[in-house]
């Protein structure tokens, strides 16, 4: 038997107010990203914090959401697609993520 009823697990919590105003700033740090073309040290950067929030924010639907959306931010910036949509729609997921 586990500590967590399988609705309440830790997976299942929504992410905590503090933790979506550290992604938050974190992204802010990639707003380049909107004007200028990615070099692989951004690559590398976004391939990193992509890996992070996978472990740290575990499997819930929320943050599978999330780090999809990071997943296509940099997707749209690798195959030159509408990088600044992706980037509002990431800014929106972690924003309104457990709404």
């Amino acid at each position: 038997m586990t500590d967590f009823p399988d609705a309440q697990g830790p997976d299942a919590a929504p992410i905590p107010p503090q933790t979506r105003e550290a992604l938050l700033a974190t992204l802010a740090g990639y707003e380049h990203l909107l004007f200028e073309s990615m070099g692989q040290a951004d690559y590398d950067a976004l391939r990193a914090l992509y890996a992070d929030w996978v472990e740290r924010l575990g499997d819930s639907p929320e943050a599978i959401a999330i780090c999809d959306a990071l997943d296509d931010f940099i997707d749209a910036n690798v195959e030159e697609g509408d990088a600044e949509r992706a980037y509002f729609d990431l800014v929106s997921a972690v924003q309104q993520g457990g709404k």
